[in-house]
């Protein structure tokens, strides 16, 4: 009986060690990151003047939910000489609120396209490389596209194969362009919302914060 105990102990012991060895000879996981590069995309068109404080809102919201690994820019556009980009890529959220906060309306014919495009190829060559990190576009707009050389086609096939999700927030106190936006979030991933009052804006912040950080 104490022969057999001992034998038993002995055989434990054998396997115990060989499951150490093979773990040991296993790759050590990398840490996944659970940071996000994301730009916010403003419309500045004039049909956008009566919205300009409630879009101030939109951003300054989704940006104080960033964590400490997220990082952000912000474009405006209307035009294309006026595509521009208002804040670089950041992580402190007072430099995201202050530059939606200076954004202001001008005249023009609205490159929706044009300022996508833009601001996927900017994400694309200055996120942080790391491995797990998601990057998406916040797209605010009413969809008017009237001058954008870039077709929509183009556009999602560059959001694709950089892995960006383009979130649409369609705002407007006239008439939404839905066919492109939804086209641009369906195709690239993302989601499209259309809050019709600051009311329904307010209570979608969640929401949209959300469809941005997704996996």
């Amino acid at each position: 009986m104490i022969i057999r105990s001992i034998s038993l102990a002995i055989v434990v012991l054998f396997a115990a060690a060989a499951v150490a060895a093979q773990g040991h000879d296993q790759p050590t996981p990398k840490p996944v990151s659970g940071g996000i590069s994301y730009g916010f995309v403003v419309d500045n068109s004039g049909s956008y003047r009566p919205l300009l404080d409630r879009v101030i809102t939109l951003v300054r919201s989704v940006a104080e939910k960033n964590s400490s690994g997220d990082e952000a820019f912000l474009v405006t556009f209307v035009d294309v000489p006026k595509i521009v980009i208002r804040q670089e890529l950041t992580s402190e959220k007072a430099e995201l609120v202050e530059a939606a906060e200076n954004m202001f309306i001008e005249g023009g014919p609205t490159a929706v396209l044009d300022a996508v495009r833009l601001a996927l190829e900017h994400l694309s060559a200055n996120a942080r490389k790391e491995d797990g990190r998601r990057k998406a576009l916040l797209l605010i707009t009413d969809g008017d596209d009237r001058s954008s050389q870039a077709k929509v086609e183009t556009v999602i096939a560059l959001a694709k194969d950089a892995n960006i999700r383009i979130v649409v927030v369609g705002m407007t106190d006239d008439r939404l362009n839905t066919k492109l936006l939804d086209r641009l979030a369906k195709e690239t991933g993302g989601t499209a919302f259309y809050p019709k009052t600051p009311k329904e804006m307010t209570g979608a912040i969640d929401s949209i914060s959300t469809a941005i950080r997704r996996n």
